[in-house]
């Protein structure tokens, strides 16, 4: 009688056993699920932070005058943006690394220009964070195989236009629960969400009519830090 004869559905001992032994264990099994029971906690504390914390308006409905960030708000969101350059440089991945590097230099930045009396505006920290926010945005487009590039340009490199980043990154949020849409409990923040993008694209674009205020800059890290949260899950999910 041949192995194949004497194995379970005509597989031969030894293919079973090498199946076997591929399997997980319960131990690495259980360690799986508490990392995504972990990362669906991080951002679930993240997403109401942010809906506590972040206060917006329309940059056409918008004065800053009306807008005065708490110390507890301030305080939160550089906590969210420390944790989220902590889960990128985790990552391993040199062009996360340097993104990470580019928020810990705007969170800096951002911080000694609002302490600075002499300081209108917070130009450097809000640009280079709204920077790293289109370079994090750009990454998931990238590692989404239903995301198509606009064009190429001549170095070859993918080119993403501000809409379907926009849509890219709601997608993320959406499948991170970020909006909580699945029970209508996010459509206050997604409000917030669209005003923000709003803003972003009146600075990134160079609008006479864009506000770099402190409110501003609380709400962009916020949403770095959100972003940041978002693409380390993501990274995780192609990495298991």
């Amino acid at each position: 009688m041949s192995d194949s004869d004497d194995s379970l559905f005509g597989l031969s001992e030894d293919t079973l056993r090498a199946a076997t032994e591929a399997l997980p264990s319960q131990e690495e099994m259980e360690e799986l699920v508490q990392a995504v029971r972990q990362g669906q906690e991080r951002l679930e504390r993240s997403r109401q932070h942010a809906e506590e914390y972040i206060n917006l308006g329309p940059p056409w409905d918008y004065d800053p005058a009306d807008y005065s960030p708490s110390e507890e708000a301030s305080f939160t969101a550089m906590k969210w943006t420390y944790e989220g350059r902590e889960y990128l440089e985790s990552t391993g991945v040199p062009n996360l690394n340097t993104i990470a590097e580019r928020i810990e230099e705007g969170s800096t930045s951002l911080a000694e220009e609002l302490d600075d009396s002499e300081t209108e505006y917070p130009y450097k920290g809000l640009h280079l964070l709204l920077s790293s926010l289109d370079g994090l945005i750009t990454w998931l487009c990238e590692n989404d195989p239903d995301i198509d590039p606009n064009f190429y340009n001549d170095g070859g490199n993918p080119v993403y236009f501000g809409g379907r980043k926009k849509c890219a990154l709601e997608k993320w949020y959406d499948e991170h629960a970020i909006f909580g849409v699945e029970d209508d409990e996010g459509e206050s923040f997604k409000q917030q969400w669209d005003d923000f993008w709003n803003h972003r694209h009146r600075i990134m674009h160079g609008s006479p009519d864009a506000y770099y205020d402190e409110n501003v800059g609380i709400a962009t890290l916020f949403f770095v830090g959100l972003t940041a949260h978002v693409v380390k899950e993501r990274y995780d999910q192609l990495n298991q």
